[in-house]
């Protein structure tokens, strides 16, 4: 009788592990997409920066040469 109890009580602690295991589990899949949302959210941010920058850089390059242009030289 006492085997049984020990097996009984050993099968419950092995499915209770095994349920903390599941709920770590969902829990920690539960907060990746938000960690992934902020990470694309970030990136974009970023993105949206480096292109702003790299627009007026452009468009400085662009009115250089007419600026000179527009100069009497004298040479």
């Amino acid at each position: 009788m006492d085997s049984r109890i020990y097996l009984a009580e050993k099968l419950r602690q092995a499915h209770y592990q095994e349920l903390l295991r599941e709920a770590e589990k969902r829990r920690l899949l539960a907060q990746l997409p938000r960690h992934r949302r902020s990470t694309i959210k970030l990136a974009a941010g970023k993105l949206g920066v480096l292109l702003l920058k790299l627009g007026s850089r452009l468009k400085q390059f662009e009115q250089s040469p007419t600026v000179l242009e527009d100069q009497p030289t004298s040479w």
